[in-house]
C-alpha cells in the first residue's frame, strides 16, 4: 500500500468520524429537518359551556432551535378551496423550557408565526381558536367547527397548527373538557368516549389534522360492531331518531368494506350534525376523513318516522360515498393529493378520479345488496342525473381536457359547483363505462371492483401516486379487459 493510499483511508476515517460527532451534537444540521424523531404533544382545552373558544398548546419533546415557525392551516384534503383558518388564532405565545417568553410573530400574509430568534430554544407554543367567530364567517357548514348548545364538534384542520419541520413527527394528544362532558377524539381506535378528557395518537401531523374532537352533553353515541366497528355521534337540533339513522350508517358501511375486500383501519367514526339553518349559511354537504367523516346537515335531513323511501336510499348513498373516500383517495391516490400542502390549496391532477371513481364504488358498494331490478333502476337514475350535469354545463367548461377541469377545481370544487359536478361527473361516467365494458366481457365474472382491490394492492406496497397511466394499465390487467381507449376518450373530452 503506498503513502498516497494511506492517507486518502485516514482522511476518510476522518470524514466518518466528524460526521458521526456532528450527528450526536444537533442532528438538525445534518438531517434538515429538526427532530423528525422526537415526539410532538398537543393539548387541547375547552374549559366551559358557552366559551366560544379553545386552547391549544404544543410541547416539543426536544427543544427546537429558533428562529422557527407555527403554521395553520388553509386548506384541506377534499376540500379543493382556501379557507383562511388562521383568521380565527389569537393570543399566540411561545415559551423556553424555564417559561421564559419567546417572541412571536404573525407573518403579513401568509398563516405563519415567526417563532423566536438565533440562539433561542423553543420548549411550547400556546394560542386559542375563536370557533364562534369561525361559524359566524365561513358559510359552509362543513368546512367550520362548531360550538353550539351543549356542543363542541371541532375539525382537526382548523384548529391544530404545526410547527414547520415537523410535520412527520409521531404526535400525542390530550382532550380535557368540562368534567361531566363526554369527549371523543376520532383518532382513538377503541372509540372511548370518557367524561372530560380523551387521549390519543397519530402517526403525524396530516393524520391529527384529518381527525375531530367531539364533546358535550347535547352529543349521542351508539356503538356498532362489525368488521370494522363503527361508532355514531349525533348532534341534533331537531327530530333525529339515532338508532334508526346508525343501522343506516352501519349499512354503509359494511357494504363499501364488503366492495373493497380489506379492514384498513379497525373503527369508523360518523360525526352527524343536524343543525337549524343559520341566514346565509350552506349546508347539506358532507366531508370525509382519514378513517371518519362530518356530515353536517339541515335538521330537515334527519331520520325519524316521517322518512321516506327516497330519504332513506339518498341517506345511505351520502354515507357510502363518503365511507369509500377512506379508499379512495385515503388509500389509493392520483397525481397531486400527497403530500398535502397545508398552506396553499394543492393543485391536483386527478380529482375526477378521487370524486367520480370514488362516488361510483360508493353506488356500487350499496348495489350489491338490492335486488335485481331495483339495482338497475337506481343505477340509470344516477347516471341519468350526472350526465345531465354535464348537459347542462357552460361550452367553455365542456371544452376543457380532464386534467385542466380537475387543476380549476383543485380551487374552485365547491364554490363554483360547476367545476365540482362536472368533475366528479366524468369521473363517474368513466368508470360506470369502464364497468360496463369489463362486466359484458368477462360474462359478469369480472368487474371494476377488481380494479379497485388491485390498485388498493399496488398503493399499498409502492406508497405513492398513481399515474393516469398505471391507473389504466393496472385495472385492464386486473381484468383481463383493455380500458385505455376509455381513459383517452375521456381525459380529452365529455363523451356520453
Amino acid at each position: 500500500m503506498t503513502r498516497q493510499n494511506v492517507s486518502i483511508i485516514v482522511r476518510r476515517i476522518q470524514i466518518l468520524l466528524s460526521v458521526f460527532l456532528l450527528i450526536l451534537w444537533d442532528p438538525a444540521k445534518v438531517c434538515g429537518a429538526p427532530f423528525q424523531t422526537a415526539q410532538v404533544a398537543y393539548e387541547l382545552h375547552y374549559a366551559t359551556a358557552n366559551d366560544p373558544r379553545v386552547s391549544l398548546r404544543i410541547t416539543l419533546e426536544k427543544p427546537l432551535p429558533a428562529p422557527a415557525a407555527l403554521v395553520i392551516p388553509r386548506s384541506y384534503p377534499g376540500g379543493y378551496s382556501f379557507v383562511p383558518y388562521d383568521d380565527f388564532v389569537e393570543d399566540v405565545h411561545a415559551f423556553a423550557s424555564d417559561d421564559k417568553s419567546i417572541e412571536s410573530k404573525k407573518d403579513a400574509d401568509g398563516p405563519r408565526w415567526a417563532i423566536g430568534e438565533e440562539g433561542e430554544r423553543i420548549s411550547r407554543i400556546e394560542y386559542r381558536v375563536n370557533v364562534g367567530r369561525m361559524e359566524d364567517r365561513i358559510r359552509g357548514s362543513v368546512d367550520s367547527s362548531k360550538i353550539r348548545k351543549n356542543y363542541v364538534g371541532l375539525l382537526g384542520y382548523s384548529v391544530f397548527g404545526y410547527v414547520d419541520g415537523l410535520e412527520q413527527a409521531p404526535v400525542t394528544l390530550q382532550v380535557d373538557g368540562p368534567a361531566d362532558w363526554p369527549v371523543l377524539s376520532t383518532l382513538d381506535p377503541r372509540a372511548t368516549i370518557l367524561n372530560g378528557t380523551a387521549k390519543a395518537q397519530a402517526a403525524n401531523f396530516d393524520i391529527l389534522a384529518d381527525s375531530q374532537v367531539v364533546m358535550g352533553p347535547g352529543v349521542q353515541f351508539r356503538k356498532l360492531p362489525g368488521k370494522i366497528d363503527l361508532l355514531v355521534a349525533v348532534y341534533s337540533e331537531g327530530d333525529e331518531d339515532v338508532d334508526a339513522e346508525s343501522k343506516l350508517a352501519r349499512e354503509a358501511l359494511d357494504r363499501v368494506q364488503e366492495y373493497f375486500g380489506d379492514t384498513p383501519f379497525p373503527a369508523y367514526t360518523v360525526l352527524l350534525e343536524l343543525l337549524r339553518p343559520r341566514e346565509g349559511h350552506d349546508y347539506n354537504f358532507s366531508q370525509e376523513h382519514d378513517t371518519s367523516g362530518t356530515f353536517s346537515l339541515s335538521v330537515d335531513r334527519a331520520t325519524n318516522a316521517k322518512s321516506v323511501g327516497s330519504h332513506i336510499y339518498s341517506a345511505l348513498f351520502n354515507y357510502a360515498h363518503h365511507m369509500a373516500h377512506s379508499w379512495v383517495p385515503k388509500r389509493v391516490w392520483g397525481v397531486g393529493y400527497r403530500p398535502f400542502n397545508w398552506e396553499l390549496p394543492p393543485v391536483i391532477e386527478t380529482i375526477w378520479f378521487n370524486e367520480g371513481f370514488g362516488r361510483y364504488a360508493g353506488m356500487q358498494a350499496l348495489a350489491a345488496g338490492l335486488p335485481d331490478e331495483e339495482r338497475k333502476t337506481r343505477r340509470e337514475r344516477e347516471m341519468m342525473r350526472t350526465r345531465g350535469f354535464l348537459d347542462v354545463a357552460p361550452p367553455f367548461i365542456k371544452r376543457m381536457p380532464l386534467t385542466l377541469l380537475s387543476q380549476e377545481a383543485s380551487f374552485l370544487y365547491a364554490r363554483d359547483f360547476r367545476t365540482g359536478m362536472n368533475i366528479f361527473g366524468r369521473g363517474f361516467l368513466m368508470a360506470a363505462e369502464m364497468d360496463d365494458r369489463i362486466q359484458a366481457q368477462t360474462g359478469g365474472k369480472k368487474s371494476l371492483r377488481d380494479g379497485f382491490r388491485a390498485m388498493l394492492a399496488w398503493s399499498g406496497k409502492n406508497q405513492r401516486a398513481l399515474q393516469v397511466k398505471e391507473i389504466t394499465r393496472i385495472i385492464s390487467e386486473s381484468t383481463g379487459v383493455d380500458v385505455h381507449d376509455i381513459v383517452a376518450r375521456w381525459m380529452e373530452a365529455p363523451s356520453r
